[in-house]
């Protein structure tokens, strides 16, 4: 009975190994993996002049500039021009979009009556963007494209007014003058009106914005 059993697991185990030669005539395989880290920058766009900064991004960089204040004015006046300096201060190219004009006046009637009256000439470089009442450049502008790399720089001034023969140095353009290429006018004067009676006593606070992408 021993025998017999060995010579049956005997048979087993050659057919076993049949079984296993069977197995090694499989094709092989293998791979092959390429890889790529990507890796994002940064967009901080920040502002720089006379004044103070009140709000800055995470980043560190002023994305909010408060001017010093101009006033009293009479019913002729023009303030100092302020050269504000924008920087990209990322690691990304930062891409001009929009500029946009806007304003708060203050308490009611004389504040809006002054934020009606109240001439705007705003000019980058050397050359004009606008110049007129700055109620006619309130909104937004779609911009050229105008890129930004790392550590690059523009700017831009503003000069409010009114009354005539105020230094302003956009001369006697009017309105958008944006994409025209229209020089600046070094001690060119206005000939905007004076402030009218309703003015008197009131405030406004004129703002400007510039958006980027990146």
């Amino acid at each position: 009975m021993k025998l017999r059993t060995m010579a049956i697991l005997g048979g087993l185990c050659v057919a076993a190994l049949a079984l296993i030669g069977a197995g090694a005539a499989a094709q092989w395989t293998t791979t092959t993996t390429s890889s790529q880290q990507i890796a994002s920058g940064y967009l901080s766009v920040g502002l720089s002049g006379p004044g103070s900064c009140t709000a800055t991004d995470a980043y560190g960089s002023c994305t909010s500039l408060a001017l010093p204040a101009v006033g009293l004015v009479g019913s002729s006046f023009a303030s100092t021009p302020q050269l504000i300096t924008i920087t990209n201060n990322g690691t990304v190219t930062a891409t001009e979009i929009t500029l946009t004009v806007g304003d708060t006046p203050g308490t009611a009637p004389a504040g809006p009556a002054l934020a009606s009256e109240v001439y705007m000439c705003l000019y980058s470089q050397s050359w004009v963007v606008y110049n007129g009442p700055l109620s006619g450049a309130e909104g937004s502008i779609g911009l050229y494209p105008t890129t930004l790399a790392p550590l690059g720089t523009d700017n831009y001034t503003a000069v409010f007014y009114a009354g005539a023969d105020q230094v302003t140095g956009c001369g006697s353009y009017s309105g958008w003058q944006y994409g025209t290429g229209t020089p600046l006018v070094a001690g060119s004067t206005s000939t905007a009106p004076e402030l009218l009676t309703a003015a008197e006593n009131g405030s406004d606070t004129p703002f400007i914005t510039v958006e980027y992408s990146g």
